[in-house]
């Protein structure tokens, strides 16, 4: 049988035949854009649940990459009949099993339209792909499990990709610089081994405190935001607790008065972005209230979760693998199995949001 945690520990695998593919993978994507690039002035993404998250986390980079505007939009927002979309963006609908009903419905207007769109997706036979007018396929490979954890992290690599091909079709990424980024993702997978499983190791000896508390506050600066977020969805879904993400300094703004001893905040860093900030909020919670970690290169005591990180843009991918394996064990530890099938018998009689 087939685990959560097989799937988390497939991830470096899945990041290696990413990048090893991403050619073959954005060949049509390269063709669709050519006489396009150099006319784009942003690039929107839209998506869902998980695939919001995504486009969360890769937006910081992908501004880097492509030089452009990048937003994370929900498609409700997009199908709006008072959303202001410009002609001049490309517009990337992100959805794993290319069923979202409300996705599909945005990107059929946008495309009668004749604005540019591009969908990415774990298949070519999904009913997005086939309606897009432009595909790229995720190549993430089978995941067994609806709490997308190949899913989240492998997109996030493919939307960083998507930026990078952009910014070379635009001139704005240079080919020598556009294989340094490869070869920076390429390093990886060695740490998402090690994080996962120092992960496994720290929440095993601080199981107790998640459930003694009334909710986990998952917070994080630049990219690790949209980490934070992913995090909050994941211990909704997989132990079943009750979880907020925030980005760092939003965070600091309105729900850091209410922090208690009853709150579990966990700050992750990457050492680099908001590190003052970061160590700060985690002395703050630690010291006052007895009640903060954080995880990352740097720690404020050694009850932290102290983990190697590459050290570059792709963090956010190996520190991902940290809250996935959170999660899995804190479920296994309350005895939820979940292996079982979702009943959705009951929620799709009141709405439905897939095919």
């Amino acid at each position: 049988m087939i685990t959560l945690l097989d799937c988390i520990h497939r991830i470096p695998s899945v990041i290696e035949r990413i990048l090893s593919g991403q050619e073959e993978a954005f060949r049509d994507f390269d063709c669709y854009l050519s006489g396009k690039a150099e006319q784009l002035r942003e690039i929107v993404l839209i998506g869902s649940g998980t695939s919001n998250t995504v486009s969360v986390t890769a937006r910081p980079f992908m501004e880097k990459a492509a030089g452009l505007i990048v937003r994370a939009v929900y498609p409700n927002e997009a199908a709006s009949p008072d959303a202001v979309l410009g002609r001049d963006a490309l517009y990337v609908f992100v959805s794993q099993t290319g069923t979202s009903k409300v996705v599909r419905q945005v990107m059929d207007r946008l495309m009668e339209l004749g604005y540019w769109t591009a969908a990415l997706t774990e298949s070519g036979e999904t009913p997005i792909a086939k309606a897009s007018a432009c595909h790229v396929l995720m190549n993430l490979g089978p995941e067994e499990y609806l709490m997308r954890t190949i899913g989240y992290t492998g997109s996030v690599l493919d939307l960083m990709l998507l930026a990078m091909h952009v910014g070379r079709a635009r001139g704005y990424l240079s080919e020598k610089a556009f294989h340094e980024y490869l070869h920076e993702a390429a390093r990886v997978p060695a740490y998402h081994k090690d994080v996962t499983k120092r992960a496994e190791e720290w929440v095993r000896a601080h199981e107790e405190k998640f459930w003694g508390s009334r909710c986990v506050i998952f917070t994080g600066a630049g990219a690790l935001s949209g980490v934070a977020q992913e995090a909050s969805v994941k211990f909704w879904e997989v132990p079943y607790i009750a979880a907020f993400g925030y980005e760092l300094e939003e965070g600091l703004h309105g729900p850091n008065y209410g922090y208690g001893s009853e709150h579990l905040v966990i700050v992750l860093c990457d050492g680099r972005h908001e590190k003052e900030k970061a160590l700060a909020l985690t002395r703050y919670t630690k010291e006052t209230f007895g009640s903060g970690y954080i995880a990352g290169p740097v720690t404020v005591s050694g009850d932290d979760l102290l983990v190697e990180l590459p050290g570059n843009d792709f963090d956010c991918l190996a520190l991902s693998g940290a809250v996935q394996t959170m999660a899995y064990f804190l479920a296994e530890d309350k005895g939820i199995d979940t292996t079982l099938p979702h009943d959705h018998t009951v929620m799709d009689s009141y709405f439905k949001t897939h095919w």
